[in-house]
C-alpha cells in the first residue's frame, strides 16, 4: 500500500504543527513543546517539521507571533463595533482583552506568564507583534484626547523618564500624559486579567465570576482619566 505523501496527510502542514503545539501547552505548559512529540502525533517524521521550524525554539517564536496577532485582531474587532461614545471604546478594548485571555489561558501565558526555560525571545521579530496590541490600546486613549474629552492636565508637571523613552519609541506626537495612562491603565488591566486567570482572586477554591469586579474597576479607571462619556 501506497503511503500518502505528507501534503496529501496535512494540506497546511505548518498550522498542524501549531496546533499540535498549542494542545501541547494546554495539556502541559509551554515549556512541554517538542518538536518530535509533535510529529509523533501527526505521524509525519520529525525532518518534515524542520523544513518549517528547524528547532524548538523557532516554533515558538512562531506561536508567540501568532498570540500577540490574535489578541490584536480581537482588540481590534472590539473598536469595529462601538459607536457609543469614547468611554465605552475604552471599556470595549479591555474587555475584548479579558475576554481573549480568559479563552486562549495557554497563550496568554506563553506570552506575559512563565518564560520557557533557556529559551529567549528574538525582540526583532516578537517586538513588533507585542506592538501591535498596545497599538490599538493607546489608539483608542489617543482618540479620546484629540476629542478633547481626556484630562490631561496636571497629570505631571515634568515627564517621567520612562513615558519620556516610550514617547520617543513610538514617536508619538501628542500629550505625553496620553502615554502615560495607556501604560497605567494596560498594568491595571493586565494585573486583573493575570489575578483572575491564574486563580488569584478567587475567595475560596471554586470557580467565582469576577465580571463585576472588573467592571467596576476599568470604569473607575476610565473616570481616572475624566472619561466619564459623551
Amino acid at each position: 500500500m501506497v503511503r500518502p505523501k505528507q501534503k496529501e496527510q496535512h494540506p497546511d502542514l505548518e498550522s498542524a504543527i501549531k496546533e499540535v503545539a498549542r494542545s501541547q501547552m494546554i495539556e502541559n505548559g509551554s515549556a512541554s513543546i517538542s518538536l518530535r512529540a509533535i510529529a509523533r502525533a501527526l505521524k509525519i517524521t520529525a525532518p518534515a517539521i524542520y523544513n518549517y521550524f528547524p528547532n524548538r525554539d523557532e516554533l515558538v517564536t512562531a506561536l508567540i507571533v501568532d498570540a500577540y496577532n490574535s489578541l490584536r485582531d480581537a482588540l481590534l474587532a472590539s473598536q469595529k463595533t462601538n459607536t457609543v461614545s469614547h468611554a465605552e471604546g475604552i471599556m470595549a478594548s479591555a474587555r475584548a482583552y479579558r475576554n481573549w485571555a480568559l479563552a486562549h489561558a495557554e497563550e496568554y501565558n506563553l506570552i506575559f506568564g512563565t518564560p520557557i526555560p533557556n529559551y529567549h525571545a528574538p525582540m526583532e521579530i516578537t517586538g513588533p507583534a507585542a506592538a501591535g496590541s498596545m497599538a490599538v490600546l493607546l489608539g483608542v486613549i489617543d482618540a479620546a484626547w484629540r476629542a478633547g474629552k481626556l484630562k490631561t492636565e496636571g497629570v505631571f508637571t515634568s515627564t517621567p523618564e520612562m513615558i519620556q523613552a516610550w514617547v520617543d519609541k513610538l514617536d508619538y506626537d501628542g500629550d505625553p500624559a496620553v502615554i502615560h495612562f495607556a501604560m497605567a491603565s494596560w498594568s491595571q488591566l493586565h494585573g486583573i486579567v493575570s489575578l483572575e486567570l491564574f486563580g488569584h482572586l478567587a475567595a475560596v477554591p471554586a470557580k467565582i465570576k469576577v465580571d463585576s469586579f472588573f467592571e467596576i474597576e476599568i470604569r473607575a479607571m476610565i473616570a481616572r482619566m475624566g472619561v466619564e462619556g459623551e
